[in-house]
């Protein structure tokens, strides 16, 4: 298929997409409502009428990096930011394009994209969301001060008119519509921005359903609703509270006391008992995030290829699929997983510690040692023992040390302290908006800007590539090249994306990229 059909294709998905992301179906047939969020289905969804009122308490593992979109740098960020902030564009829970604040979208040839906007919006302070709006926030999303890199390829931003904007790009980019469903299209209010210039993140103002109100670091963050929010009879909640516990075992306790309504994210090892107790509601779905260690190639010993390689060897990943995961998650060797359009089926890294061991001794370093952050909540625990025990059969020590989430993101990506840090990468609505995070030269999450020439390439022609098939024969290519050759971090294993609550909470919707926005929840009175 050559590249101009390939277009053909992807315009008639997208138009298909918004076809359907505009239905006048009935929401409780269709499965997602007017607005575009997903819902439960048919008869369930029309006996469980939205109930409006009412405060939800939910328990997070951990604080948000950052309330600025583009500063952030933590995965786990969007749960907090969701309520906050509306994207220019949604996804369903199979990741498809959905309207957001863009209510519709054109793509008038291969490099320019109009966007048609929402009416009669407003910001948090009361700024009017409009074109200009919009494009004050792209450029600041590509500006140097950001560490957003999804709109690597947008040339300028034109305004159309008050309500349309045009999207000019340096080159085709297949990505950039789910990009603007992630952090890139997370609307600020400009005002807020000049005004508190860089303290903005401790006053966010967004379009979204809620206000904050209060913030006490590592502990506790309040919303309320906001009252000129644009859709109609949205949200349901007058307040949302989340606390930030990031031990499980507490927000078990809380959940099981009524401390809390809902508690995320869930690892396995309590499930079974947790699915057994009548009085909460297990949700499990699958995703496109995995557990891995991320290496600093710049820093020894993992300046050395070999000793990079060594490890994908010395793991045994289906041993931690069932001691760390008690057999809910799946090995991963690469950074899609099975089931997902882009996953490979033909790449896998088997379990073979003599192997490592050669590669140990041809890398020619003696001992190997190595410092590992993690944070200890959840699965993190007992991953970071495990891996230390299979790292030791082969001659290498790991100095296991635990530490917060954002404080372990910030010395990692930011600071550079450590040569290794074991986390989990935790997706994003495009598969290309990973790769050239994690596999670019300059991608924030390839700590070291590991990379090769033909990778590099590699990375814009699937950017510049819209049949599916085709684009998943390249992310398959970079795997081989990045997981497997170059070894520029080390995938682990996969596990579901798990939310727990009491059965008062209503309205629960998963997606493919893990991340819940509980916004739109209600609870039974």
């Amino acid at each position: 298929m050559n590249r101009r059909t390939g277009y053909r294709l992807f315009i008639m998905f997208l138009v298909f997409v918004f076809f359907i992301g505009c239905s006048s179906q009935p929401a409780s047939e269709q499965g997602t409502d007017e607005n575009g969020h997903g819902g439960k289905s048919g008869q369930e969804a029309a006996e469980e009428k939205p109930v409006r009122g009412g405060e939800l308490v939910m328990g997070y593992s951990t604080d948000a990096s950052s309330f600025d979109p583009i500063l952030g740098n933590a995965g786990s960020d969007h749960v907090l930011l969701y309520p906050v902030y509306d994207t220019l564009i949604r996804f369903n829970s199979d990741l498809q394009p959905q309207p957001g604040l863009a209510k519709s979208w054109e793509i008038e040839d291969e490099k320019t994209i109009v966007l048609h906007l929402q009416e009669g919006v407003v910001f948090h302070d009361g700024t009017p969301f409009d074109a200009e709006a919009v494009k004050f926030n792209l450029e600041r999303a590509n500006s140097e001060e950001s560490r957003v890199s999804d709109l690597k390829n947008l040339e300028s931003v034109e305004v159309v008119d008050p309500h349309t904007v045009k999207l000019h790009l340096k080159q085709p980019d297949s990505s950039i519509i789910l990009a603007l469903s992630d952090r890139t299209g997370m609307m600020v209010s400009p005002a807020a921005v000049k005004k508190y210039g860089k303290d903005y993140a401790q006053h966010p103002a967004g379009t979204g359903p809620f206000k904050m109100v209060s913030y006490q670091r590592n502990h506790e963050i309040r919303y309320e609703a906001f009252e000129d929010y644009w859709q109609a009879g949205l949200p349901y909640l007058d307040k949302l509270t989340v606390k930030i516990m990031p031990d499980e075992n507490t927000r078990i306790n809380a959940l099981k006391s009524g401390q809390i309504d809902l508690s995320f994210p869930m690892s396995p090892a309590n499930l079974a008992s947790l699915e057994k107790d009548p009085s909460l509601v297990v949700n499990s779905h699958p995703e496109v995030a995995y557990h891995k260690i991320y290496l600093n190639t710049t820093k020894p010993p993992f300046d050395n290829k070999k000793v990079r390689q060594a490890l994908n060897y010395a793991i045994d990943r289906e041993a931690l699929v069932k001691a760390v995961s008690f057999g809910r998650a799946e090995a991963s060797y690469q950074p899609f997983p099975k089931g997902y359009w882009a996953h490979d089926p033909g790449i896998t890294i088997p379990y073979d510690p003599e192997k490592a061991k050669q590669l140990l001794k041809e890398a020619g370093v003696g001992k190997v040692s190595f410092v590992m952050p993690y944070f200890p909540s959840g699965s993190y625990e007992r991953l970071a023992q495990a891996i230390r025990g299979q790292l030791e059969k082969v001659g290498i020590e790991v100095q296991l040390q635990p530490m917060e989430l954002t404080k372990g993101v910030s010395e990692f990506f930011q600071e550079k302290r450590h040569p290794s840090y074991l986390s989990r990468w935790t997706g994003r609505p495009d598969p290309q908006q990973t790769v050239n995070l994690i596999f670019s030269k300059d991608g924030y999450y390839n700590t070291g800007g590991q990379s090769t020439p033909e990778l590099e390439e590699l990375i814009k022609k699937a950017a510049a590539t819209y049949e599916q098939d085709e684009r998943a024969k390249l992310y398959g290519e970079m795997a081989r090249i990045g997981i497997l050759e170059e070894a520029m971090h080390i995938p682990l294993l996969t596990e579901p994306a798990t939310a727990v609550m009491t059965k008062k909470v209503k309205g629960y919707e998963a997606n493919l990229l893990g991340k819940p926005n509980v916004s739109f929840l209600w609870v039974q009175q």
